[in-house]
């Protein structure tokens, strides 16, 4: 394989997991009800909220989902991390060991 043919698909794989990665995702009632992450305790906060409205409640509903926030963030930042570090030594190996002419 050419090397700009190399470098044509390392592109698109790139391209592709960049769309994977920037992609919304969908969920019916919003992440704050849909992430299991401190689910029953956010839900609890929740509720409280709307059963007995008060400064206390709101702000215990915004500290959770204030965790939830960070570690929505953290955990995607740790996934990002992790493909680029798959994407270096696939690149790595793609380039240094894919065979550069083809026999016929």
């Amino acid at each position: 394989m050419k090397k700009p043919i190399k470098i044509f698909i390392i592109l698109i794989v790139l391209f592709l997991e960049l769309a994977w990665f920037v992609w919304p995702r969908l969920s019916l009632h919003g992440r704050i009800f849909d992430e299991s992450y401190r689910h029953d305790e956010r839900f609890a906060a929740w509720a409280a909220s709307r059963e007995h409205p008060s400064p206390e409640t709101k702000a215990a509903f915004d500290v959770e989902v204030a965790r939830l926030d960070s570690y929505m963030t953290e955990r995607a930042l740790c996934i990002l991390a992790g493909v680029i570090a798959i994407d270096a030594f696939g690149i790595y190996l793609f380039l240094r060991y894919a065979p550069t002419k083809t026999t016929a």
